[in-house]
């Protein structure tokens, strides 16, 4: 696979379909067949049984416990895949080959490696980021280049949603960040692959302001909030977290400032009950955003920042009571027209009453409360009681 020119010899698709198939599951395939069908695979081994004896029902179990290819057997075949330098090999492939259907089963193989994490390191040094990021250069792409796009923009994804910025380069850092956001605008991607894009984008938006300003840069903003209503509760959860980790950016705290994103971030926050992982991560960003000034006047501005408080300190979720005491706090700290508008929904009284309720240990016993709640309960309780002094 590494010899000169072999990319566009006769073994480039033959090789590219056995690394393909080392790295996924006969189960993963066959779910693979089903996609887009009008009957899933579940539904079609439920009418296959139907026509079965429990003869041959006990018998096909059997196999699928004693012959099954199991996730931990491809995880340990992509491991030593990687470790033969299999990536590499896809690279040079990749790079000698003009043929698209090569391209494509070459890059589908890489997105089966990269979908096992302890890989993706050796991938990143064997080429793999590298080679993507230079395949996203061509304008007006043709169908088959843009199923080659969407495949080298989901590799691009999977690759960076836990691996640490840090160890990028400034190229790697910078050069990810465009295709991650048209992939995420790709109205043909699967849900799967918009997802990842967005986890790697709050994977890479942690790492400073570089990676904000080149987010803003591709208008990086309205994709994540066009995200937001996706149809995929995981997709819009992903893209309320990559939102938060914008903040502070002045870009950012502008598109918050807005009294009609406002509003729709006030509605995601009250959503707990249907979205909860998406509504903690809606208040922990208005939360995030209160320090800055203009944002807290235009938020307690709003109709509904009255209902948001009151619904949400007393929502009894304690990681949602204390986002919001957080953001109480920081509301306070600013006085004036933000304090009065804090004293309005009588967060003061609330505190009080709270905290005199729980003052009592033997009260807390009775939550029965896991260990991490407990450390949960006693920092939100310890807001509390700040609130109720600052408030005073």
């Amino acid at each position: 696979a590494c010899a000169p020119n072999s990319g566009d010899a006769q073994m480039a698709y033959g090789l590219a379909g056995i690394f393909n198939l080392l790295s996924v599951s006969v189960e993963t395939l066959r779910k693979e067949a089903f996609v887009g069908k009008e009957i899933t695979k579940e539904q079609y081994d439920q009418l296959q049984a139907l026509g079965k004896t429990e003869e041959e029902k006990e018998a096909a179990a059997k196999k699928d416990e004693t012959e099954g290819d199991t996730p931990a057997a491809v995880s340990e075949r992509i491991r030593k895949l990687a470790n033969a330098n299999v990536p590499r090999a896809i690279v040079k492939l990749l790079e000698g080959s003009n043929s698209d259907a090569t391209q494509e089963k070459l890059l589908e193989g890489m997105n089966r490696m990269a979908s096992e994490s302890s890989v993706r390191g050796l991938m990143i040094q064997q080429g793999c980021l590298s080679t993507c990021l230079n395949m996203d250069k061509g304008e007006k792409p043709s169908d088959a280049e843009k199923k080659i796009l969407r495949q080298a923009r989901s590799c691009i994804a999977k690759l960076l949603v836990t691996t640490d910025p840090n160890i990028l380069t400034v190229s790697q850092r910078s050069g990810s960040i465009g295709p991650l956001i048209k992939l995420i605008r790709d109205n043909d991607a699967l849900d799967l692959m918009h997802f990842e894009a967005l986890l790697s984008i709050t994977n890479l938006a942690s790492f400073g302001d570089e990676t904000k300003n080149r987010i803003v840069a591709q208008n990086g903003i309205s994709a994540l909030g066009y995200a937001m209503f996706s149809d995929h509760e995981m997709v819009r959860q992903a893209a309320t977290e990559a939102m938060c980790n914008m903040v502070p950016h002045p870009d950012m705290m502008e598109y918050l400032s807005k009294p009609d994103n406002l509003r729709v971030w006030i509605a995601f926050s009250l959503d707990y009950e249907d979205n909860y992982e998406c509504a903690r991560a809606a208040v922990g960003c208005l939360a995030m955003a209160c320090p800055d000034p203009e944002f807290a006047k235009a938020l307690v501005k709003c109709n509904n920042f009255r209902e948001m408080v009151r619904t949400l300190m007393e929502c009894g979720q304690v990681e949602l009571m204390h986002r919001v005491l957080a953001l109480i706090a920081g509301l306070i700290e600013h006085g004036g027209d933000c304090r009065k508008a804090v004293e309005a929904t009588g967060a003061g009284q609330f505190c009080d009453a709270y905290v005199v309720t729980y003052q009592d240990k033997s009260k807390i016993k009775e939550l029965n409360f896991t260990p991490s709640q407990r450390e949960s309960f006693a920092s939100t309780l310890s807001l509390a009681k700040e609130v109720a002094r600052l408030l005073r």
